[in-house]
């Protein structure tokens, strides 16, 4: 009798998708999709809705092979549900969520970011995509980031590493002066006009127009230093993280 790893099987070699893609579409991360092959771990009722989402079949069909495979309106290469002023794109799921489509910025193009955005303030056609689930529509300016080093890991949950995506939110230079709302948004990217940043933000001068930033890593080499904000291009709060480490 055909199991929920087969018709996953099945799926990812019809549609010519790799787990690699799966993580990069859904967040559902490589090594989870390795194990649910594997039949080494159950999935669990989010996942079953995501995955039955990304490939356009019925949920039931995937998670216990029953009723009709294709039973969504609904497909991937549909328009989206909804294109921001910003150009974010959201995709309806059938689980109420969505699928949140943004401009990804890998470390091998910070340059290449730096430079359109100090210019113009726009970004071109040339990045790629990354797509978040999400629980609801938020309008705004959003960008996911590749994580270069390891000054935010020490080594607990909350660690943001080397590979890790995170999904960021920027902040209108127009609330720069203001307190900026770092108990609920601690980790932030911060752009310069020569490299990109990603640290806590754990003391403000709003006088002197200066923040502090810290590192995670405990490592003398990553002190606390201060920034003034007329060095910075640009600051986003980050709100979701897609690890690397599986």
């Amino acid at each position: 009798m055909l199991e929920f790893k087969d018709r996953l099987k099945f799926l990812l070699e019809k549609e010519g998708v790799t787990a690699y893609r799966i993580w990069k579409d859904t967040a559902i991360t490589k090594g989870t999709i390795a194990n649910y092959i594997e039949g080494k771990t159950s999935p669990n009722r989010s996942n079953v809705s995501i995955l039955a989402s990304y490939f356009n079949v019925n949920e039931n069909w995937l998670l216990n092979g029953e009723g009709k495979m294709n039973s969504f309106i609904r497909s991937k290469s549909d328009e989206p549900y909804l294109v921001t002023k910003s150009g974010v794109k959201y995709y309806e799921m059938a689980n109420g969520k969505f699928r949140m489509r943004v401009p990804f910025i890998p470390v091998k193009a910070y340059a290449k970011y730096i430079d359109e955005y100090r210019d113009a303030e726009f970004l071109s056609d040339d990045f790629e995509e990354f797509d978040f689930i999400v629980d609801k529509i938020g309008h705004g300016r959003y960008f996911a980031f590749e994580i270069k080093g390891d000054s935010m890991d020490d080594d607990s949950k909350r660690s943001i590493s080397d590979g890790d995506i995170v999904l960021a939110r920027e902040l209108s230079k127009e609330h720069w002066r203001n307190k900026l709302h770092t108990e609920d948004f601690p980790n932030w990217i911060i752009v310069l006009d020569n490299t990109i940043l990603c640290k806590q933000i754990v003391d403000q001068d709003i006088d002197n127009g200066n923040i502090t930033c810290h590192s995670l890593n405990p490592s003398p080499e990553y002190a606390d230093f201060t920034l003034k904000l007329d060095n910075v291009s640009q600051l986003l709060n980050i709100i979701q993280k897609v690890s690397s480490v599986f």
